[in-house]
């Protein structure tokens, strides 16, 4: 009998633990508390990792409603002018000069229908400039000219993923540049802003869902409103050959 009430004892001193242990007593965390975590942690990571890869392949089927993404883009480039005197006695020879690119693009394509794209372009845009006057002896002078435009663009965009990895785009269209600054002693007459026409061609591979590698060239004619213009200088218009990289952000 002993042994019986012993055995009932022991059997009521574990169910009293194993409630304890699975309902909590209000002062730490318990087996099912620590069982509930777990559980809305593996949910809540496999919500997200689903609506990361329900955005990654919406933008690869074309099926995604909104599509958009950002550029950051890292480049070097080569700038020209084009200097028209008004005097035939003086003349203006130039020669390309290089200079850093730094952009943040972003694009928006809605419904596949409208595709295009906008964002903030850092350029230097650097020449040299010989000034020459036949009614001057020894009156060549060789400067250098350092412009630094911050670029507005709108453009319009054609092309997209054309395989599982591998993207194509072009876009072009307009842009309003506004000089920053400029170090031109040659007295051109630099007007405070630059409205010109670009296109842009650009490759991406796909890293990971919605982040890829980008590689890409730009082309820019600067100089439809005229760039400077004085008493003895016409007009001046540039090209701007530049290629760069960086890093596509998906959203």
């Amino acid at each position: 009998m002993k042994n019986l009430f012993g055995f009932i004892f022991a059997l009521l001193l574990v169910c009293s633990f194993t409630a304890d242990a699975f309902s909590g007593d209000g002062n730490g965390i318990k087996l099912n508390d620590r069982v509930t975590n777990n559980i809305n942690l593996s949910k809540s990571k496999f919500e997200k990792d689903y609506e990361i890869q329900k955005d990654f392949y919406a933008e690869k089927t074309g099926k995604k409603l909104v599509d958009f993404y950002i550029d950051l883009q890292l480049g070097y480039g080569s700038t020209n002018a084009n200097i028209d005197s008004k005097s035939s006695s003086t003349t203006y020879n130039t020669s390309s000069s290089g200079g850093f690119n730094v952009g943040s693009i972003f694009y928006l394509n809605i419904a596949d229908a409208w595709s295009f794209s906008s964002g903030l372009d850092f350029f230097n845009k650097k020449f040299e400039v010989e000034t020459t006057d036949t009614n001057v002896v020894a009156t060549d002078r060789i400067k250098d000219v350092s412009n630094q435009y911050l670029n507005i663009p709108l453009y319009f965009n054609v092309g997209g993923m054309i395989s599982d990895k591998v993207g194509l785009t072009f876009m072009g269209g307009p842009y309003l540049g506004l000089l920053l600054s400029t170090d031109e002693e040659q007295g051109l007459g630099y007007k405070n802003f630059d409205l010109g026409l670009a296109g842009t061609l650009t490759g991406n591979y796909l890293v990971a869902p919605l982040v890829s590698v980008i590689l890409g060239t730009k082309f820019q004619y600067g100089g439809l409103n005229n760039l400077g213009s004085t008493e003895t200088v016409e007009s001046i218009h540039t090209t701007n050959f530049t290629v760069f990289s960086g890093v596509r952000f998906g959203l």
